[in-house]
């Protein structure tokens, strides 16, 4: 019997670029979604090649590969007897081929928009630019039987490799830098007042004089499908509490007529755009959506005032009149105008180096994989049933815009979803998912609105993880209304109870106020004693409409949130009192943010005692 020949395994970790930066390149939100998109479909792409070549995925899952859910940038993988070298080799190629198709349907869509885009396009330094585009990583070990000792040995090999970055020389050109993030050179050569042109640039969301390098070209034109504006995402709610009026829907028919008369009679203007594909499809969000397949800044209250109404005045003249008076009728239907704001939420893992850590073979880690992947991809679903729409769910990661009407129950949805699918499956030191909510106005620049959500999810991980956190920013300006807790708190119910009351006019509005100079008049020098007291004091002194004392339910709610707000806070620093009283103070200032700005529809199934519910 002729002996059989154990091959050698090897431990391969790779790691794929540019994230962040590529990401949050972006002035439209398919351009933040594309980015996104275009990183995670690239890490499937390495992943398969690595399956065809005979590796045995341990990150990402298998199944993921073939799922709807996006996947990290970070790949594991044990291959066995083949070159380790070569099979590397072919993933890189393989990525880097699929970027290339990538680039070239967005060269040939350039081409059927444009009947020559050589006085507008620089076709050899957009290809210089892709081809010098992706940042591919790779390490690789021999296994040696102990799998913990192979995967922290082959991820500080990698870690090492990733400081000795490729430093190509940049052959660039005397051209205008890219006007999304400034680092690389445009590619768009346009030098034409040609009016088709412009006309045909706008079709494809490229505003004239917009200078894109090549990736940003290609998120800009790939696909036929484009993205919900985060206006559209903010306006939702207000159509939705209004859709069941007949006369609403009706009107709002008519609103969708005229828009889409815009945007064949005007595409050069930008007045509006469209969340229905040219196939006449909705993709990537919610299937109400279809109600109004448009961004939604006509409905905006000032929207008359600004320069692209302006502009369509003064090229269309009837257009602009019919616009504007389809929606101010729209307008007087629902009896006010839409909320300027949505929320961007950010969810991340805790803990979850420490399990993988923990991990002592491949099964047990492709196991875990598993379970983050089925979170992943049921995230996605969270998200839209919540009436929001994601930009990225993959691994314990999450991104998505949201009304604020439901932010607030998405996260927690979210929450429960990974204790389901990852938490349960530890045994000691279980991994939470800490949520960050930033709360904005929808017109504001869409590379802050995400830097605030990044800052109100790290917040919700310190100082303890597992937390919630957010973060509302009004238009005006100012500092941010802050509320952080832990999710054991049980946060949601309480805030929006808080909001209930509110809108009922059972907590008077100045009260949060009123504790916050309370808690800035005793600093950190009062004892828990002097500050429960003034609490109470203030609140007996609150009045609300027809001089009515708070509830006493209202007032226990509020002294339970100062007791609850004061255990967290004597765990982590001294003057935890007079810390606890401008936590109180910032719960009750977010919840009559919410009752002012919110559909007063969102509460009515709020309960705020025992048996009762909000009757608005």
């Amino acid at each position: 019997m002729k002996d059989v020949v154990s091959l050698q395994k090897y431990l391969i970790s790779i790691a794929l670029g540019p994230v962040q930066d590529f990401v949050q390149a972006a002035r439209r939100t398919r351009d933040l979604w594309f980015g996104s998109y275009l990183l995670s479909d690239v890490s499937k792409c390495v992943a398969t090649s690595l399956v065809d070549d005979g590796a045995t995925l341990i990150f990402p899952h298998k199944e993921s590969l073939s799922g709807s859910q996006a996947v990290a940038n970070k790949i594991l993988a044990v291959l066995e007897g083949e070159s380790v070298v070569r099979v590397l080799d072919r993933a890189h190629q393989a990525a880097t081929t699929w970027l290339r198709e990538k680039a070239q349907t967005a060269v040939q869509a350039l081409q059927r928009e444009l009947s020559s885009c050589r006085d507008v396009f620089d076709e050899a330094f957009f290809y210089r630019q892709v081809d010098d585009f992706l940042e591919f990583y790779a390490a690789w070990v021999p296994m040696t039987g102990t799998y913990d000792r192979d995967r922290r040995r082959v991820e500080g090999i990698l870690a090492a490799r990733k400081m000795l970055r490729n430093f190509n020389p940049n052959e660039g050109a005397r051209v205008p830098k890219s006007s999304l993030d400034g680092v690389r050179e445009s590619v768009l050569r346009i030098s034409t007042n040609d009016a088709s042109i412009e006309r045909a640039l706008r079709r494809m969301g490229i505003r004239l004089g917009e200078a894109l390098d090549a990736m940003g070209l290609i998120k800009r034109l790939s696909g036929q499908r484009p993205y919900p504006s985060v206006v559209r995402v903010a306006v939702d709610s207000w159509i939705q509490a209004g859709i069941s009026d007949e006369r609403f829907r009706v009107q709002l028919g008519r609103v969708s007529e005229t828009l889409e008369r815009v945007l064949i009679e005007a595409p050069e203007l930008d007045v509006v755009s469209s969340a229905r594909g040219r196939d006449g499809s909705e993709v990537y969000v919610p299937d109400h959506y279809e109600n109004f397949p448009y961004d939604g800044k006509a409905l905006l209250e000032g929207f008359f005032e600004q320069e692209e109404f302006r502009q369509l005045q003064e090229q269309y003249p009837g257009l602009a009149d019919e616009l504007k008076r389809v929606v101010t009728r729209l307008r007087e239907i629902r009896g006010r105008s839409p909320q300027p704001y949505l929320a961007v939420l950010m969810a991340d893992g805790d803990r979850m180096g420490v399990q993988i850590d923990r991990l002592t073979t491949p099964d047990d880690h492709s196991n875990f994989s598993y379970r983050v992947s089925e979170f992943a991809r049921r995230a996605q679903d969270v998200i839209v049933q919540h009436r929001g729409v994601p930009v990225y769910a993959g691994g314990d990661d999450v991104f998505a815009f949201l009304p604020i009407e439901t932010c607030l129950r998405a996260a927690d949805a979210l929450r429960k979803l990974f204790e389901e699918k990852v938490a349960s499956a530890v045994a000691s030191d279980k991994p939470s998912l800490s949520v960050g909510i930033a709360i904005g106005y929808c017109r504001e620049d869409l590379g802050y609105l995400r830097q605030l959500a990044q800052q109100a999810e790290h917040e919700a991980k310190e100082p303890d993880r597992n937390g919630l956190c957010v973060l509302v920013q009004t238009r005006s300006g100012g500092d941010p209304i802050r509320v952080r807790c832990r999710w054991d708190e049980d946060p949601v119910p309480r805030m929006e109870r808080l909001a209930a009351w509110h809108q009922r006019s059972e907590i008077a509005h100045t009260t949060g106020y009123v504790l916050e100079q309370i808690g800035r008049l005793y600093g950190g020098a009062a004892d828990e004693d002097i500050v429960a007291g003034e609490l109470r004091r203030a609140l007996s002194r609150r009045t609300v409409a027809g001089e009515r004392r708070l509830a006493d339910d209202v007032m226990d709610d509020i002294t339970s949130l100062f007791r609850s707000r004061l255990l967290a806070r004597q765990a982590l620093q001294d003057g935890a009192a007079t810390a606890a009283l401008q936590d109180c103070a910032s719960w009750l200032k977010f919840g009559h943010w919410l009752a002012s700005h919110a559909e007063p529809e969102a509460w009515q199934n709020v309960e705020i005692r025992a048996g009762e519910e909000v009757d608005t």
